[in-house]
């Protein structure tokens, strides 16, 4: 069995620092004539990433979370950065529109869903998509858009 891994409160100051270290950046994706195309080259934050980065399990931190309120306060700024990434970059075209609406969905709680209301007979049916739908209907939009005037 394996010696269980001390929890130090260091580990608060190495999620600012994993954080630093996990920044989109912009790269050259090719050269055609005089232009020069620019993407994005993605290094989103997780909490598994963040376990690797300072050599623990992934159970490990999720245990963390639970017993040291200090240490889930920084982990929740790791979850609000991808979060917030994954939004603004989906809705620019940085981020694969299908990946960042799965993310969401997995990670974040988002998820398409329709309501229903079954108590109108004869008239149609009421439905509430969720803002992770509406979000990637304006991305593929969006997306749709600049390929057409490009």
């Amino acid at each position: 069995m394996a010696r269980p891994t001390d929890y130090s409160e260091e580990y608060i100051d190495k999620v600012d620092e994993y954080l630093a270290l996990h920044t989109d950046e912009e790269v050259e994706k090719e050269v055609k004539g005089d232009f020069v195309k620019y993407g994005v080259k993605v290094q989103l934050p997780t909490i598994k990433g963040f376990a690797r980065f300072i050599g623990v399990n992934e159970s490990t931190i999720y245990e963390w979370d639970k017993k040291y309120p200090e240490f889930s306060k920084s982990l929740d700024d790791i979850k609000t950065e991808q979060h917030d990434r994954l939004i603004n970059n989906g809705l620019s075209g940085d981020y694969n529109p299908t990946i960042a609406k799965l993310i969401l969905s997995s990670n974040h709680g988002m998820s398409e869903k329709q309501m229903i209301d079954h108590t109108t007979a004869g008239e149609s049916m009421n439905t509430d998509a969720s803002k992770v739908a509406a979000l990637a209907n304006e991305v593929a939009n969006k997306l749709k858009d600049e390929s057409t005037n490009a």
